[in-house]
């Protein structure tokens, strides 16, 4: 078929518009029953309206991809759990005993003075106004993730909580705490314990008025001599290389 045979967009219908996406490709994960349970799961005290279903498609992918290997799970960034109670539904978490999974928040926004005077022209300060947040909401996370015994919540501001973590492997990292300051702390922190094949998975890395993270990441990339992952979902992906060492020891 030529360019000119190809169908046009005006005679297509869009298989996927939400959440800043819009394709005509096929979605027909959405649809099947096992990921319906864990993404209804997931949104368990999530606000009323919110559709993300690609972002927890992405989430699901990822954190199967790191269960084989050595490693925790570890999430900065909660608010409700969508992203952390559908993954734990997903891969059955409490059959995984030889694993734990942190997470981490202040489950009372973004501190104000971690946000950085270029970040609260972008309007992040008012970011805490879409969510709901306090007692009510920690005592909701730990009602919804009680049943897994290998999941830890610990409560308060990245990086200062970092020291809770009694964990020295990780082979999936979630990051999602909208400021660039605890962001990077996290990743700087987290990224020597990732074992080999390990991910991180960024939630707000393509999002316009979360730049400021975008760049401090391109950065952090550059730094450690790794590349992004950009995904239009707004998420990104970094992989923990494996080293020549690696290979030998396996072999």
């Amino acid at each position: 078929m030529t360019e000119a045979q190809q169908p046009t967009s005006s005679n297509k219908t869009l298989k996927y518009s939400s959440d800043g996406l819009h394709t005509f490709h096929n979605c027909d994960f959405i649809k099947h029953p096992r990921f319906q349970q864990a993404y209804q799961y997931g949104l368990i005290n999530a606000r009323q309206g919110i559709s993300i279903e690609w972002r927890v498609h992405v989430a699901l992918w990822a954190a199967a991809q790191c269960a084989p290997l050595q490693g925790d799970f570890i999430e900065c960034g909660v608010h409700t759990g969508i992203l952390s109670g559908a993954v734990m539904t997903w891969l059955d978490f409490e059959r995984m005993s030889n694993k734990k999974y942190y997470l981490l928040d202040t489950f009372e926004g973004i501190p104000l003075e971690q946000i950085s005077t270029a970040e609260f022209s972008l309007g992040v300060a008012q970011m805490n106004r879409k969510y709901d947040f306090g007692d009510k909401t920690y005592l909701d996370i730990k009602e919804k993730f009680k049943k897994w015994a290998n999941c830890k919540v610990i409560k308060g501001k990245v990086p200062d909580t970092l020291s809770q973590v009694q964990s020295d492997k990780f082979s999936y990292v979630s990051i999602d705490m909208n400021v660039t300051a605890a962001e990077i702390a996290a990743a700087e922190f987290l990224w020597p314990k990732m074992v080999p094949g390990a991910i991180m998975l960024l939630d707000d890395y393509g999002w316009e008025s979360h730049i400021q993270q975008k760049i401090a990441f391109d950065e952090f990339a550059l730094k450690h001599g790794i590349q992004i992952l950009s995904l239009p979902t707004g998420q990104a992906i970094l992989m923990k290389p494996y080293t020549s060492e690696h290979w030998q020891n396996e072999s």
